[in-house]
């Protein structure tokens, strides 16, 4: 984001990694995305890790792909995301592979109560909705699967649950929620 004088940039394409090797969001399975799992799925072009800049501080981490929604029918949260599109066997998607923040600037630490999840995730609204007027790239919205703990986070952010047994279900190892592109123009401004 342009006001927060984001710097965002390729992993793959940094001179400079040694701030990866201090950087950790708290959760292990995320830190080894970020410090090995992401060079295969790169090469295999599946996924690309960004890593987003304040001040020369590294202070977040995310990766997209694109990827598909497809259901054979469509429960009432797949129509309040995507409303008459809901009934199609497949919706093109953008999938949040990752998303971090830097352990010592989480829930607005460091940063006069900025909170910078929020933050990253709408410059990547922004991006995207920027892609998708600029080259006419259609797309449904962007899902997630995302660990139990930042579920709200997600909710709080604009996203649903993708179907109704999934929001019913307790104690899952991951949660596919989605936002549809026209709720990020609302989360947005």
């Amino acid at each position: 984001m342009e006001q927060l004088g984001f710097k965002v940039c390729s992993v793959s394409g940094l001179i400079d990694t040694k701030q990866l090797d201090n950087y950790s969001c708290g959760v292990a399975g995320l830190d080894e995305f970020v410090k090995y799992d992401y060079q295969d799925l790169e090469r295999k072009h599946i996924t690309s890790l960004n890593a987003v800049y304040l001040d020369d501080v590294l202070v977040g981490m995310f990766a997209l792909s694109t990827s598909s929604s497809s259901a054979s029918f469509a429960d009432a949260n797949r129509e309040k995301i995507f409303g008459d599109a809901s009934g199609m066997k497949s919706l093109p998607m953008i999938n949040i592979d990752h998303l971090s923040v830097n352990k010592p600037f989480q829930f607005g630490n460091g940063l006069d109560g900025l909170h910078l999840g929020t933050a990253i995730l709408k410059y990547i609204f922004k991006m995207l909705l920027d892609v998708g007027a600029q080259y006419g790239i259609a797309f449904a919205g962007v899902m997630v699967e995302s660990l139990p703990d930042p579920v709200d986070f997600y909710i709080s952010n604009g996203f649903y649950f993708i179907d109704k047994h999934e929001e019913d279900a307790p104690n899952k190892k991951t949660y596919t929620l989605a936002i549809s592109y026209d709720d990020m123009f609302k989360v947005y401004e």
